[in-house]
Order: C-alpha cells, then sequence, then structure tokens
C-alpha cells in the first residue's frame, strides 16, 4: 500500500483532531529525514501509523497488549494505558495494513516510550510525534529549535521536560524513557545533567 492510498485509509480510522496532529507528524518527520538523509517514504508511513489506535478503547488496548506483548510488558506497564497504543499501532500496521518492515514496526512501537538502542529512524519518528507543528507546550519551541541542530540533544531535553511533567503530575515514566535518555548521554559524551529542569 503506498502512502496516499494509506493515508485515505487513516483518515477514515480517526477523528479529525488525531488526523491533523498525524499530519503535522508526517510533515516533521519528513523534515527531519531530509536533514538525515533517513527514507522518506518509510517515515511517512511510519508517521501516519503512528497514533493509529491512540482513540481505541482501554480493554481493546490492553487485551491486544496481554495477548502479543506479554514478554515486553509488565503488569504494572498494561495498566499504564497511556503507553500501550504504540504497541498496539504496530500490531495494526502489520496485521491490517501488511506492514513487515523493521524500522516501521519499532518506530511505531516505542514512538511514545523510546527504548534504548532505537535506531535514528526510531528516533525521528519519537522526537517527531512531540514536535510537530500542532505540539503547544512551554519547551516545544525550544526542544525544535535544539532538535534542529542535534537529534539526541533534543531528545534529550523532551525527555528531561516529559519527567518534569509526569513527575508535578504523579504520573508513571517508563523504564524505557528513562534507558534511552541515559543511553544518549553516554553516547554524546555527556555529563548527564544538562538541560536540566
Amino acid at each position: 500500500m503506498d502512502y496516499f492510498q494509506l493515508k485515505k485509509e487513516v483518515k477514515k480510522e480517526i477523528s479529525p483532531k488525531k488526523f491533523n496532529h498525524t499530519l503535522g507528524v508526517v510533515e516533521m518527520a519528513e523534515e527531519l529525514g531530509r536533514k538525515y538523509q533517513i527514507d522518506i517514504e518509510k517515515l511517512k508511513i511510519a508517521a501516519l501509523l503512528h497514533d493509529i489506535s491512540k482513540e481505541s478503547s482501554n480493554n481493546y488496548l490492553q487485551e491486544i497488549c496481554e495477548n502479543n506483548f506479554f514478554h515486553e510488558l509488565s503488569e504494572e506497564d498494561i495498566q499504564q494505558v497511556e503507553i500501550l497504543h504504540g504497541y498496539v499501532g504496530s500490531f495494526i500496521a502489520k496485521e491490517k495494513y501488511g506492514i513487515i518492515d523493521v524500522d516501521i514496526l519499532n518506530s511505531i512501537k516505542y514512538h511514545t516510550t523510546g527504548k534504548k538502542g532505537l535506531n535514528l529512524f526510531g528516533r525521528i519518528i519519537y522526537i517527531a510525534d512531540a514536535i510537530e507543528k500542532n505540539r503547544n507546550y512551554s519547551e516545544v519551541l525550544k526542544i525544535r529549535e535544539i532538535v534542529k541542530k542535534d537529534i539526541d540533544l533534543g531528545i534529550i531535553y523532551e525527555i528531561n521536560y516529559k519527567i518534569f511533567y509526569l513527575v508535578n503530575k504523579n504520573h508513571h515514566i517508563h523504564d524505557n524513557t528513562i534507558q534511552m535518555k541515559d543511553w544518549l548521554i553516554e553516547m554524546k559524551g555527556l555529563k548527564g545533567d544538562e538541560n536540566e529542569f
């Protein structure tokens, strides 16, 4: 299925607001793909499908994850439904849309939590979701600015903001997110206290 056909399918599956966000992620992924010389068509497909299950019921998300991702997700994870749509999205991409490309599937799966060792393709989808043009939170302009210079520094800054936000809301921070931050800090040779809130 090519991008334009898939775009029509996705538009029927999600709300107008979510579709607008999705197109913003496509646009940002395309911009970053050009900068970092990553396959644009693949990125656009991953971006189109990244939130395909975001509006699914909690019960559906939990059921799919319990049946298909029990080896990756703990019981505590299963209760944190806001992180499950990435896993279910990768399941739908494969089962419904016939996507078998590992880069696309992994980028959808980990676009919310991130993951230690996530390749550049996956990191582009992760950060494109966080900084697309419709996003409007206190640090988004600064994160966009950093990402344009260095995607990994931008991701570290975004994760620091995410941790700050989630702690203040008394929400769970997934281990994958912390591990990705630590891995990127090590990979960049940083001390670890850069861009702290």
